[in-house]
């Protein structure tokens, strides 16, 4: 999938193209659906799929008080979307200055000018421009005159409940990973890149790969069973999510730690894809480090026991 990012200037021209427009946050099951009609249309019509999307989030921007943080990085929704036969992702920098922009001018200038648009795919509730008064009455109202058409998708439910990014984002923080799972339509990962730590994790005997920290909504606290895969390897494991208390005190930062099993290469600075299976426990303070150390290998013996006997 070809990557362009816009910051502030007109992206190179396509000759032609249907397009899937959001931010996509998650690209979950309704997001895919978009998607996935853009990327059939583009193959009926001879001509490029496209996604248009937006970084950092608009709520971040227009609202950054209200803003939560977002369910994957921008390389994870990328590299998603990639894998749902996307020819061109088109990266827009949002600031308030774009957003300030008419919704006409954004569709004439930059849809229609640039990107060649012959179909437009959106979902419900998607707004756009200035006051967010671009709407799908206005883009079939324009695209009659310009010459494109526009589809808009339905939202999908699940169990009675709208899938959207902003109820996956509070089943992540509840810790629901079965919920995260149907509405994702996959298994909650979190894509990040491996960082040097304190090696703590060595000293008590098992190697740990920590995660550089990132602005995505975070599981609860604890230590769960997950599959974790780089450069086309992947391998099973356990992730911690906590802040130490036996080592930092209640009051440190959150940190993401891996241990894999039967695995002792280095993955310093690869980027690694871990995908969420099941919690195994709460965190907790251990009286000292020899608590902990037996703790960790009864962890670790339920983490071989779990993977002996299913299949994911």
């Amino acid at each position: 999938m070809r990557r362009i990012f816009i910051h502030g200037t007109l992206p190179p021209e396509l000759k032609a193209s249907v397009a899937a427009i959001g931010v996509f946050d998650g690209v979950h099951r309704g997001h895919q659906r978009v998607i996935a009609r853009a990327v059939a249309g583009a193959r009926r019509m001879g001509v490029l799929s496209a996604v248009v999307t937006f970084h950092p989030h608009p709520c971040a921007i227009l609202h950054a008080c209200q803003a939560s943080p977002c369910i994957m990085t921008l390389e994870h929704r990328l590299q998603t979307m990639a894998a749902l036969g996307v020819d061109v992702a088109v990266v827009i920098g949002f600031n308030r200055r774009f957003s300030s922009q008419l919704p006409e001018t954004f569709v004439t200038r930059f849809l229609v000018g640039r990107m060649g648009v012959k179909k437009i795919i959106i979902g419900r509730d998607f707004h756009f421009g200035r006051g967010r008064k671009g709407s799908v009455a206005l883009l079939r109202s324009m695209g009659e005159s310009l010459g494109f058409d526009v589809e808009q998708i339905d939202i999908i439910k699940d169990t009675g409940k709208d899938i959207k990014s902003t109820a996956i984002r509070a089943l992540i923080a509840a810790g629901n990973l079965a919920g995260v799972k149907r509405f994702l339509g996959r298994p909650y990962a979190f894509l990040g890149k491996v960082e040097t730590g304190d090696a703590r994790g060595r000293t008590l005997g098992y190697p740990t790969a920590n995660f550089r920290e990132e602005p995505v909504v975070s599981l609860p606290d604890g230590i769960y069973l997950v599959r974790a895969s780089w450069d086309g390897r992947t391998l099973n494991g356990l992730c911690y999510i906590g802040r130490r208390p036996t080592f930092k005190g209640k009051d440190a930062p959150v940190v993401r730690e891996l241990y894999l099993l039967d695995y002792r290469g280095n993955i310093y600075g690869r980027e690694v894809l871990v995908e969420f299976l099941k919690k195994l426990r709460d965190d907790k303070v251990f009286a000292d480090k020899e608590t902990l150390i037996a703790q960790i290998a009864r962890d670790v013996a339920q983490a071989r026991h779990f993977f002996a006997r299913s299949v994911h």
